[in-house]
């Protein structure tokens, strides 16, 4: 199997692109290739193309080996998640993507531990969870690397999400049954902190009309809630 290699914004018009330093590093040095090994470039955005690596008085080169196809892109679901404590919210990136999840959105719930205020300190996070994404990406296959996006305020979020024609949030007591529902697209799953949404956020949700939902099963926590519900949802679309 071809190793994959994301590059946001390629050209592809051009037939053959010098590596930048780091994949030129992670291909030749880490991955030890040479010249003429297959590869497959993507574009971050849905195309992709068979491409080999090449080498001239530059350094190592990208060598296009055909035109760009659409590849495996994501399905209209978003996962909108409350900051959780830890490193929870890197595996949780890592495997809605696996499962093609277009996005997530991240908020600050009343009861988020984790308080994460605009700054380098946001920057960094954020670059570093676009990175996780990319990766995970181009492990699963996919042509498209899902939006990061927040963190941002609980009534951002709301707002963020007024378009969409299905929104609704996981909670343990009451609500519908997920698996009794055919989302429209595009869909959107808010999934609460470690202690859950507050009576006034869940007040709010109503008042926005996001409809309440229940997993039907035994509480989860909370990453586990937000990978499972993102899982269903995508399957009752049919996208997985």
């Amino acid at each position: 199997m071809s190793i994959r290699l994301p590059w946001p914004g390629l050209d592809w018009t051009q037939a053959a692109h010098p590596l930048p330093p780091a994949a030129a590093h992670y291909l030749t040095i880490v991955r030890r290739l040479g010249p003429g090994a297959p590869l497959v470039v993507f574009d971050g955005r849905g195309l992709e193309a068979g491409a080999v690596l090449g080498h001239d008085e530059r350094g190592p080169l990208l060598v296009l080996d055909g035109p760009p196809v659409a590849g495996r892109s994501a399905a209209p679901v978003r996962l909108a998640y409350a900051l959780p404590k830890g490193d929870k919210l890197e595996d949780v990136l890592r495997q809605v993507t696996e499962l093609g999840a277009a996005g997530v959105l991240l908020f600050q719930g009343e009861r988020s531990v984790v308080r994460l205020e605009p700054g380098d300190r946001a920057d960094r996070k954020r670059e570093r969870w676009l990175r996780i994404a990319e990766e995970a990406a181009r492990q699963c296959g996919r042509a498209d690397v899902p939006t990061v996006e927040g963190p941002m305020t609980f009534a951002d979020a709301l707002e963020r999400t007024a378009g969409d024609p299905w929104r609704a949030v996981l909670h343990p007591e009451g609500g519908e049954s997920l698996e009794a529902l055919c989302p429209a697209a595009p869909a959107t799953l808010f999934v609460g902190p470690e202690g859950g949404f507050s009576p006034t956020e869940l007040t709010r949700f109503t008042a926005a009309g996001v409809m309440r939902l229940s997993l039907q099963c035994p509480v989860l926590r909370t990453e586990t809630a937000a990978v499972v519900a993102t899982a269903l949802a995508l399957h009752r679309l049919g996208a997985a």
